[in-house]
């Protein structure tokens, strides 16, 4: 019995004991599944998307002939494209080339490539790239950047490359190799027509950033980071670009992250009310003027062009029609903040009295008291073409000029249809503006009425019959080669002097420019030294997606 009741006990502690250690095993595998993992675990665990949303506009199918020629739009390419050197917030830095140098005669520039660039479509990018993309804007002449100044390119070996220049051309770094975007040549050699050109394989380049989308009829771009960049980690993941009516009131709803296109009142309200939003402003590299057709006789008089100089009060035009968002125009055009400004030149403090005595030296009286004035004969009343956003400035011009005698109709369209007609000639007066107005003098290049190989977006240009003056023509080309700086000043500010003796065009005002964005979010924005590219006033710089911090 006692060995019965022996068995019995054994078995039954057996079973307690195995039912206690599965209870442990469970409990024991409970508390690991409370636990934190480990360390490396933790580092495993893929973090958040880091999405960056900003305002934009819808610019066209982000390839390089697809875009707009508007400084945007290039912007957009150079977001997958790179060019052999770039700027930042101090000027020209290198990019694709790590260094160049210069021959003796200013003529050659060779370029030393960096070693791992590729194109995001696993490609190298080398030498060979660089002299076919030349060619390749050579035969298929591109509309943001020219580059005639450039005589031949010549691979030296992999990652080496030589540009001749026909004569020394003083802006090359900044205006041609800081502007033609190295194409893969594996890609493009097969395409005739690129502006047609909108596949995937059209954005094939070497950026920051490879795009995913293109909504054409929405305007919303969604681009990726390039995770094998070759100057870093892209600090974002994504990034979408979309049109945004009220870009103040999206940014404070958290619906995008920057907004570039803030009007400039709204910015310093935004700066003064709340510190979550960083507000920076950048150079006035945005323009605001008037264009003549000089195919009508009497505007080819400057004594008139003068007279309507003299009639505007361009410090109540910016107070009134801008808010305050802009300063006042400079006679000789160059902005007062640039280091080629001269202030050596013709003044034109707002005088009704000295317009209309300039308009009766020339003959243009009212004949008949009617309120206008007639130059043989004829009376001067013109149609104005403007943009709708800035017919507030058109109708303040328009009092000015009825002082004076002159009327003028204004007749507000979309921006694309004034800039078509001022590039075709087909307009009497026109307003408009346009950014890439800093930097290099070069963008005096619209004044030149003769062939020149200076290189400037055509969107800068005028068609038509235009102002023409020898001594300006030949003083533009002379500087180009100019390497004396000191030299090139005096005959830059020779051309501000004839700018405002002449006044082929009423400079009337810089916008002012500023961004603002969240700070929660991504930090790093800048504005570029003497403006992105072709002196794009924006804070769109590639080089913030790699230099920038994630801040969410």
């Amino acid at each position: 019995m006692k060995k019965l009741l022996s068995i019995v006990l054994v078995i039954f502690m057996v079973l307690s004991f195995a039912s206690c250690s599965n209870k442990q095993s469970e409990n024991v595998d409970a508390k690991k599944a409370e636990e934190p993992a480990n360390v490396e675990e933790v580092n495993e665990t893929p973090r958040e998307e880091r999405v960056l949303r900003m305002d934009g506009s819808n610019l066209g199918y982000p390839s390089i002939y697809t875009s707009s020629p508007k400084g945007r739009g290039y912007l957009l390419v150079s977001f997958t494209f790179d060019t052999l050197v770039w700027k930042d917030e101090t000027g020209t830095i290198p990019l694709l080339a790590k260094e160049w140098k210069v021959s003796d005669d200013n003529k050659t520039y060779t370029f030393y490539l960096n070693d791992n660039v590729k194109f995001t479509d696993g490609q190298p990018l080398n030498a060979e790239d660089v002299k076919f993309s030349f060619d390749y804007l050579k035969e298929h002449p591109y509309q943001w950047v020219t580059v005639d100044p450039v005589e031949t390119v010549t691979v030296i070996d992999e990652t080496t490359v030589e540009i001749v220049l026909k004569d020394i051309f003083v802006p090359f770094l900044t205006d041609v190799a800081g502007n033609v975007p190295i194409m893969p040549k594996h890609i493009w050699e097969n395409v005739d027509e690129p502006e047609k050109f909108n596949t995937t394989e059209a954005v094939v380049g070497s950026g920051p950033l490879i795009l995913e989308s293109y909504d054409k009829e929405s305007g919303i771009y969604i681009f990726n980071a390039n995770k094998d960049y070759f100057l870093g980690e892209v600090q974002i993941d994504k990034l979408i670009m979309s049109s945004i009516e009220n870009t103040k009131e999206a940014l404070m709803a958290d619906e995008i992250d920057v907004a570039a296109n803030i009007k400039y009142g709204e910015a310093m309200k935004l700066k003064e009310e709340n510190s979550k939003y960083k507000v920076i402003e950048g150079p006035g590299l945005w323009v605001g003027r008037m264009y003549f057709n000089f195919g009508v006789e009497e505007l080819n008089i400057k004594e008139v062009r003068q007279a309507m100089y003299y009639a505007i009060n361009r410090d109540e035009l910016v107070e009134k029609a801008r808010k305050g968002a802009a300063d006042p125009g400079n006679p000789g055009h160059i902005h007062p903040t640039s280091e080629w400004y001269s202030s050596d030149v013709k003044e034109y403090d707002y005088d009704v009295n000295e317009a209309k005595a300039l308009l009766e030296s020339v003959n243009i009286t009212d004949s008949n008291d009617d309120g206008i004035v007639e130059y043989n004969g004829n009376e001067l009343v013109y149609e104005f073409i403007v943009p709708e956003e800035y017919v507030p400035v058109a109708e303040l011009l328009k009092k000015y000029f009825e002082d004076i005698g002159i009327s003028i109709e204004v007749k507000a369209m979309d921006q694309n249809s004034v800039a078509s007609l001022i590039k075709e000639g087909k307009f009497t007066l026109a307003f408009n503006g346009h950014g890439s107005f800093g930097g290099d003098p070069v963008l005096l290049k619209g004044f030149v009425s003769e062939e020149t190989q200076a290189s400037t977006p055509q969107v800068t240009t005028q068609g038509g019959q235009s102002w023409y003056n020898k001594e300006f023509n030949e003083t533009f080309n002379q500087q180009l080669v100019e390497l004396d700086k000191n030299a090139r000043y005096e005959s830059v500010a020779k051309l501000q002097k004839i700018i405002a003796e002449e006044l082929p065009t009423l400079t009337l005002y810089y916008n002012k420019t500023c961004s603002a964005y969240n700070l929660e979010v991504f930090d790093g924005w800048f504005y570029t030294k003497d403006g992105v590219a072709l002196a794009v006033p924006t804070i769109h710089n590639k080089l913030a997606f790699v230099r920038g911090q994630w801040n969410k």
